[in-house]
């Protein structure tokens, strides 16, 4: 019986999160100011944490990661709430701006590698052996597909559930352990 009373309690928080997320999408439409940060402050470090892993470089995560929040004040009158959460929306905005970069650094032929080293140097400090091992990982995460690449980024560098990333990439929780499992698998034979 505690179980049940647990489980019912659980979903009465989950549909009065909806609620509030829901009217906290209203208040955004109508432009309220306090609806903004209130959606900045609650997803901003998740999103910064999901560009970080896909970009690499500090200062170009940092303005994709605002970017993704300009794009989602131009683009909040089209959004219509459909009982997912915004940081879905938001995730998709981020994934598509992350694209575009990457389009845009390779078009230019950018050498970001330099900055790359720099940065695991300076999170290393003078560890060769845990800058080559970031190097690796950085690589061997290039290989794997866009889902696979996605789920491990949000599991492990943004830190969220199984379900939350279900949520957010639109898959059922069986789908994103079966991503993740063939993820580390191919992790694990790349870096061997």
């Amino acid at each position: 019986m505690i179980f049940q009373d647990e489980t019912e309690e659980a979903a009465i928080s989950d549909s009065s999160h909806l609620d509030d997320e829901e009217a906290l999408i209203s208040s955004a439409k109508d432009g309220a100011e306090d609806a903004w940060t209130a959606i900045y402050e609650a997803n901003f470090p998740p999103i910064y944490r999901y560009v970080r892993a896909r970009v690499f470089e500090e200062t170009a995560a940092s303005d994709i990661a605002s970017s993704v929040f300009v794009a989602a004040i131009s683009g909040i009158r089209s959004y219509s709430y459909r009982g997912r959460p915004v940081l879905a929306w938001l995730y998709r905005i981020a994934h598509n701006l992350v694209g575009d970069y990457r389009r845009r650094a390779l078009r230019e032929k950018q050498q970001t590698d330099d900055r790359a080293v720099e940065d695991l140097h300076s999170r290393n400090g003078s560890d060769p052996a845990g800058m080559i091992e970031d190097l690796d990982l950085r690589a061997a995460l290039q290989t794997l597909p866009d889902t696979q690449r996605d789920v491990l980024i949000l599991r492990f560098f943004v830190g969220l559930s199984t379900p939350e990333i279900a949520e957010v990439m639109g898959k059922r929780p069986t789908a994103v352990y079966s991503l993740q499992a063939r993820a580390v698998a191919s992790l694990r034979s790349v870096l061997e």
